[in-house]
């Protein structure tokens, strides 16, 4: 596995300015492992159907900014139809442009009964460079409720604050990347990918498929980041990294290794909302780092006990390290 680390010293900067070069402060001692890889729109549950194109109604939008800090227009919304329990949707966002957004999915779930709230996450999400140079963002998504519902997927494009280059990667292979922050650790990290390196006939394909948060002796926060290569062919990316700042935080408390707690943001007001999830890990001993990850995130449509129907945030935060310690969640809303 190639182990990587990128950073830059932020003083008497502004932290919004995009990166153009490659900064790469540190190259750890590993290898990319080819391992057998996983198709596109191939089952990983029961129900897996193939992927789809989302529509492009006339209500959708391009990504543009309003007044307030990250909020911007969505870029496109539209339904999932009904969803059985279980069941998943692969969905492919085509000329995914301008190369340098990052994209965040979210939902707006509908058809709760008043015994079971309809429920949807997002399980795989990956980015494509087809043979003729367009650049897709797919996902796929599950209702992992208990009732046939349907959802409104809503997609955000956010801006990147940061780019540089990762080398090609077998078929197969994966990449861990961290980025250094040396900033206060006040800011979330929204990971994007413009892949480079299809063939003739093949894509090339990138799938993130981890994203963490872990705080060093010393008080260095780093974003890391696991990327595997899906596709038939050797290719590389620029990685689009955009970072937005807090407006809500919580404490989740001391967790101890592999520990994980639940939390629910309630009334998640507007219903057109997609929200980014980040962490502020605290508690890190000389040796080791103090490492949490947001090992799931769902949107929940419940019915209240007076008939009123609410949307609700789901989120697990876990302790992926080796020691206990404990974190800050960061919420932040994407769009308006």
């Amino acid at each position: 596995m190639t182990h990587i680390e990128w950073g830059r010293q932020m003083r008497g900067t502004t932290p919004r300015v995009r990166l153009g070069a490659m900064l790469v402060l540190l190259m750890l001692a590993g290898s990319a492992v080819p391992a057998a890889a996983v198709p596109p729109d191939g089952s990983r549950a029961g129900g897996t159907r193939s992927e789809r194109v989302v529509p492009a109604p006339p209500g959708t939008v391009s990504a543009g900014t309003d007044a307030s800090a990250n909020r911007a227009a969505l870029a496109a919304s539209w339904s999932t139809g009904q969803v059985a329990p279980g069941d998943t949707q692969g969905w492919v966002w085509n000329n995914a442009n301008p190369l340098t957004v990052a994209y965040q999915v979210g939902f707006s779930p509908t058809g709760a009964s008043a015994a079971l709230p309809c429920q949807f996450e997002v399980t795989r999400r990956w980015y494509s460079q087809q043979p003729g140079g367009e650049r897709r963002f797919h996902f796929q998504i599950r209702n992992n409720g208990a009732v046939t519902c349907g959802a409104t997927v809503l997609l955000s494009a956010q801006p990147a604050t940061y780019d540089w280059t990762i080398a090609p990667l077998a078929p197969g292979a994966t990449g861990n990347y961290r980025w250094v922050e040396q900033v206060s650790p006040t800011v979330s990290y929204l990971l994007g990918l413009s892949p480079t390196g299809a063939s003739g006939a093949a894509a090339c394909q990138l799938e993130i498929t981890r994203t963490w948060y872990l705080q060093e002796a010393g008080a260095v926060r780093k974003f890391a980041f696991v990327v595997r290569n899906i596709g038939a062919v050797t290719c590389g990316a620029q990685v689009r990294l955009a970072q937005l700042s807090v407006p809500t935080t919580w404490y989740v408390g001391t967790l101890a290794p592999a520990g994980s707690s639940t939390w629910t943001w309630n009334n998640a007001n507007p219903l057109t909302a997609v929200h980014l999830i980040g962490l502020s890990p605290w508690g890190a001993q000389l040796t080791d780092p103090c490492q949490m990850e947001i090992t799931r995130t769902w949107y929940v449509q419940r019915v209240n006990p007076d008939g009123t129907t609410q949307r609700q945030l789901a989120l697990t935060v876990t302790n992926v390290g080796a020691i206990s310690c404990t974190a800050t969640v960061f919420l932040t809303p994407l769009t308006t």
